[in-house]
């Protein structure tokens, strides 16, 4: 499966554990996707949650299960915006799920 694919894939799961609307994000008409689109997207989501709606932003990073202490970690070391921050890790544990579901699989 390609780099792009698992993008999709990520995006999809990111969707669902959001419980965003599905197609919120629009990928059905995607056939491929880069790194800093998914990214792009993500961060609209986290920015959003952290301007209206903070606490589901916190529990919904617990039930994905990304590590409060890298992520507070992250966020004391680094520059960037505090969403660029969270949206990095929220794309990367989603990766990490996908490539997890591929090795499990068949």
């Amino acid at each position: 499966m390609s780099v792009s694919k698992d993008l999709i894939s990520g995006l999809t799961l990111f969707e669902k554990d959001f419980q965003l609307e599905k197609s919120y994000l629009n990928l059905e008409n995607r056939l491929e996707i880069t790194y800093d689109q998914a990214f792009l997207l993500i961060m609209r989501v986290v920015e959003d949650l952290m301007a209206k709606d903070f606490n589901r932003l916190i529990n919904t990073l617990y039930r994905i299960d990304v590590s409060e202490e890298k992520l507070k970690e992250a966020l004391a070391l680094s520059t960037d915006n505090p969403a660029s921050v969270i949206t990095k890790m929220i794309l990367e544990r989603q990766l990490q799920k996908i490539e997890t579901r591929k090795k499990y699989s068949t």
